[in-house]
């Protein structure tokens, strides 16, 4: 009798684990949305700071950017435009790497956005033109 009631016990056990190794398998898994990037364009800080705007070349920006010129990304045109800083995951100024999008009319950047100090800072993932 013992050994009759054990086995039922051992295959109730195994039904048990089975139905929940298969409930385990089945979830859901949530896939993640691709991050919506933040449009604009790619100017030098000097051309917010004077508002005259120019349409870059890639060798005149990247000659500018050499030189120390920060590039920047503006969203939105007038007096409502919001200028972003844009640095790399590993804390280190885009700027160089802005001034390669310069000749582009918009590019967009997927990243962290953050505010510290009154300015505005994306922590970049990906850059690309949105051409």
């Amino acid at each position: 009798m013992k050994r009759i009631l054990s086995i039922i016990i051992l295959v109730a056990l195994v039904v048990v684990a089975s139905n929940y190794a298969d409930a385990a398998t089945k979830k859901k898994v949530a896939t993640p949305k691709a991050a919506k990037p933040t449009v604009g364009k790619v100017v030098s800080l000097n051309e917010v700071a004077t508002g005259s705007f120019i349409q870059w070349k890639k060798a005149d920006a990247a000659a500018e950017a050499t030189k120390g010129t920060p590039f920047v990304l503006m969203v939105g045109t007038g007096t409502k435009a919001q200028i972003y800083f844009v640095y790399n995951a590993d804390g280190s100024f885009a700027g160089k790497k802005l001034a390669n999008y310069a000749f582009n009319k918009k590019i967009g950047v997927v990243g962290k956005i953050q505010t510290k100090n009154g300015l505005k800072i994306i922590i970049a993932d990906t850059i690309e033109a949105m051409e």
